[in-house]
């Protein structure tokens, strides 16, 4: 049983008995419960690992061993040697981080970079920037299917259940969405690339870990978080390509929304800081936190190209968080 309700990924759960026979029945799921049928013929230490997608997306996974009679050897028994990092392999959350990255680095060039252009300062030399980050978005999501499979398993079944899961709809959205900025490149207007900000920062909020109690709280603090951090990343990109004074306004503006979002969220799912020290999600908070106080002095000492350098690191620390189980 889990804690939230959960979609089965492929096959969902296969058991593998003593003879290394997979023995599971046709998976069944409802709510927070996954069930799978099995016929224990054989005495000896059966193998069972399971898949699934949590409503937030997130993919999981886990293996674990039973017997029946006395334990005995079983083909499959490597399984439950293989690394985990959170609810998924190493190689998987390695994958989800650095697509996450990919993706929030694009964002901020495009949507963050557009911003500095209508408020703050108009210059031609923006657009380079623009178009590497559209880029980056249309590179960020085959890299994240590929992460959510190496999350879970390479095979057929389950290559086609990311597909048809809510993970693989949002990816196709993102996807199209950047493929919307590029057309949107030849546009003499700036207002419909923001207006397309809002929609993958909404469509990004949608895939966010969910506030237990509060339905879609938590995807749209994460929305408003991510908006936020995309527009002061982006503003001292741009900022460093065309600087004006009156950048200072809006970056306090902008870095203050994202301090303050991500300081909530952060307090929420580690239960107002308990499980700070006692988690990995606690800890990566933590090394967020550390990185966000150092870009905060480099602005505040005028080092703007430090605080470029520092912002890169807060949205790794950010993609890092969002990979991770909550604490709560």
């Amino acid at each position: 049983m889990f804690s939230e309700p959960v979609m089965a990924a492929g096959a969902g759960i296969k058991v593998y008995n003593p003879s290394g026979a997979q023995v599971a029945a046709r998976v069944t799921s409802g709510g927070a419960v996954l069930r799978a049928g099995f016929d224990a013929t054989e005495s000896g230490t059966y193998i069972v690992s399971w898949q699934v997608f949590a409503a937030d997306t997130h993919p999981s996974r886990g293996v674990f061993a039973f017997s029946v009679g006395q334990p005995s050897s079983n083909p499959f028994s490597a399984l439950l040697d293989a690394g985990t990092a959170g609810t998924s392999t190493p190689l998987g959350l390695a994958l989800q981080v650095i697509a996450r990255w990919v993706h929030f680095a694009g964002f901020a060039l495009v949507f963050g970079v557009v911003a500095y252009g209508i408020a703050v300062r108009p210059h031609e030399g923006l657009r380079r920037l623009v178009v590497a980050g559209v880029a980056l978005l249309l590179a960020a999501e085959p890299l994240a299917l590929v992460a959510q499979l190496a999350s879970l398993s390479f095979d057929g079944d389950t290559a086609l259940a990311v597909l048809g899961s809510n993970f693989g709809r949002l990816v196709g959205l993102r996807f199209g969405a950047a493929l919307l900025a590029w057309t949107f490149l030849a546009l003499p207007r700036s207002w419909p690339m923001l207006v397309l900000g809002v929609v993958v920062a909404l469509l990004d909020g949608a895939g966010a870990h969910a506030i237990p109690g509060w339905p879609g709280a938590g995807q749209a603090l994460v929305a408003v978080h991510v908006a936020a951090m995309g527009l002061w990343v982006g503003g001292v990109a741009a900022f460093l390509h065309a600087p004006d004074r009156r950048f200072a306004r809006y970056a306090v503006a902008t870095f203050g929304v994202a301090a303050a979002t991500g300081l909530a969220l952060a307090l929420i799912h580690t239960d107002l800081g308990a499980a700070l020290l006692g988690t990995d999600y606690g800890r990566a908070v933590i090394l967020k936190v550390v990185i966000v106080g150092a870009a905060a002095a480099a602005a505040l000492l005028g080092r703007r190209r430090s605080e470029l350098a520092l912002a890169a690191a807060v949205i790794g620390g950010a993609a890092l968080v969002a990979a991770l189980p909550p604490a709560v």
